[in-house]
């Protein structure tokens, strides 16, 4: 590979990996799937700096860390879906009202 070639080669692995944390930033999992992809082809073929690969790995934790940040939002509103839904069955029951009665937004869907 020619030196041109190996610089542009290394800056789409730098755009795809800052595109990937840009698009993690947002929540837009299915473009830092592709950005991931698109660099893992990139990747197959080369064999990388260490410098390199010392960059990527930094963007990669800032992007994995962006995941289990966005996981743990999650999880924690499907906890507190849970506890109103708790709240509301409650409610229900208390007023003689039964789940039949009332289907769930998810058994109309």
């Amino acid at each position: 590979m020619s030196l041109a070639n190996a610089a542009a080669w290394e800056q789409n692995l730098r755009t795809l990996t800052v595109q990937a944390g840009q698009a993690a930033e947002l929540g837009r999992w299915d473009q830092v799937e592709e950005c991931y992809r698109l660099r893992g082809e990139h990747l197959l073929d080369h064999s990388m700096f260490p410098a390199l690969a010392k960059d990527l790995t930094i963007f990669d934790r800032e992007v994995a860390a962006r995941i289990a940040n966005a996981r743990l939002a999650v999880q924690s509103q499907l906890v507190e879906t849970a506890k109103i839904r708790q709240n509301l069955q409650g409610v229900r029951s208390w007023q003689g009202l039964s789940e039949t009665v009332h289907p769930r937004m998810d058994q109309l869907a």
